[in-house]
């Protein structure tokens, strides 16, 4: 186990050297343009927000762009007035408070501009409105669904995207320096579920691999399934799937939840470690989908972080907070709006990695955390959320 504590820090380590040197690479004030807050021509510069469907990890990086703009004085609104909790999914909330508020001279997040693509007929509005209406001077898209959809040559409104699994290989950009277009960017941390499946190894030293996903691209991606293999010939563990077709809207979500729970049974009879992908899956329901873990002793590691690890996965490695990737999304956002392009922007951000361990799930499971494993953890839950 030590030898295991040792790997892990240093894996920790070696990322948090990589962000020291991305960050000294990164445009500082004054490297392209100055970034004091200014109008558009004396008008508001007019926002507009794009996500893939409701997601805690898009409302979350929505409020940490809000923190961020708000610091840098480029708005100025009540944060603490702001419908946002963490582990929320609802991201029309927020944009119907914020487009109420007087955020100051600088900026507008428009009423009527923003579009989930989980609802009817929005893929084709906000589509509408950046190639014809043209009436929107920068789009924040959220997710990979989101990203792909925008990014393209149809319309020349600058986008800006944010959360997803890797906009590499969604064809979003080009790469992680260059995203192909003059008015793309999106966020990059390429290496991140690379770290999370390291780290799970290196604590459980497993042999086979459980993994659940829709079998299309985007899934794939979202599944980060490419680089899960890659550690797989480089670890030497197996690779065990099961496919699922994700829920189409609500009603289809107890089909959803019934497939993959027949899955999670089957697996649980083939592998020693489980890693929980991104899907969508009610929150509330996520401990008795695992059931079949807890009852054959299996270790579940979530992909998207604490509010799975509290509802019922075993542990994870994810961002404490949007407050890091809010100020670099705000630095380059208002740099874009202030007339640099997003392609001259740079793309690579992390935050420092955290640990999240639940002692019920341990206990349910019959692993005894290590002291060195709790020494680690930066949260550590007592109980299951939402238990069944």
């Amino acid at each position: 186990m030590k030898r295991a504590m040792i790997k892990i820090v240093c894996t920790l380590m070696i990322f948090l050297v990589s962000m020291q040197i991305v960050t000294i690479a990164m445009p500082g004030s004054g490297d392209i343009l100055s970034n004091s807050p200014d109008t558009n021509d004396g008008n508001k510069w007019r926002i507009g927000y794009c996500e893939s469907e409701p997601f805690l990890n898009f409302t979350g990086s929505l409020y940490g762009l809000i923190f961020g703009l708000n610091e840098s004085g480029w708005i100025s609104v009540n944060l603490e007035e702001m419908p946002y909790e963490i582990g929320q999914e609802d991201s029309l909330i927020m944009w119907n408070w914020l487009a109420a508020q007087d955020t100051g001279p600088y900026i507008e997040f428009v009423q009527d501009a923003y579009y989930s693509l989980y609802r009817p007929g929005d893929e084709e509005a906000v589509h509408k409105r950046l190639t014809e209406t043209k009436d929107i001077d920068l789009m924040v898209a959220k997710g990979t669904y989101a990203g792909r959809l925008l990014s393209n040559d149809d319309h020349n409104t600058p986008v800006m995207v944010f959360s997803t699994t890797n906009a590499v290989s969604a064809g979003i950009i080009k790469s992680d320096i260059d995203s192909g277009r003059d008015h793309i960017w999106a966020h990059m941390d390429s290496d991140r579920y690379k770290r999370q499946i390291q780290v799970f190894y290196d604590i459980f030293q497993f042999k086979k691999l459980g993994v659940v996903y829709e079998d299309s691209p985007v899934g794939r991606i979202y599944a980060a399934l490419d680089d899960i293999e890659e550690l797989a010939d480089i670890l030497g563990y197996e690779v065990i799937t099961y496919t699922v077709d994700e829920a189409r809207d609500d009603e289809d979500r107890e089909r959803y939840h019934r497939e993959v729970l027949e899955a999670h049974k089957k697996l649980a009879t083939q592998v020693d470690a489980m890693y929980l992908t991104a899907g969508t899956r009610d929150i509330n329901k996520i401990s008795y989908l695992l059931t079949p873990f807890y009852e054959a002793g299996i270790p579940v590691f979530s992909q998207l972080g604490a509010q799975e690890v509290r509802h019922g996965a075993l542990l994870s490695l994810y961002r404490a907070d949007f407050s890091g990737i809010g100020r670099f999304g705000a630095d380059n956002v208002t740099r874009v709006l202030k007339g640099a392009k997003p392609r001259e922007l740079s793309q690579i951000y992390g935050d420092t990695p955290s640990i999240v361990l639940n002692l019920k799930v341990a206990d349910r499971i019959g692993y005894k955390a290590p002291f060195e494993i709790l020494l680690s953890a930066d949260e550590i839950y007592n109980r299951i959320e939402g238990e069944y």
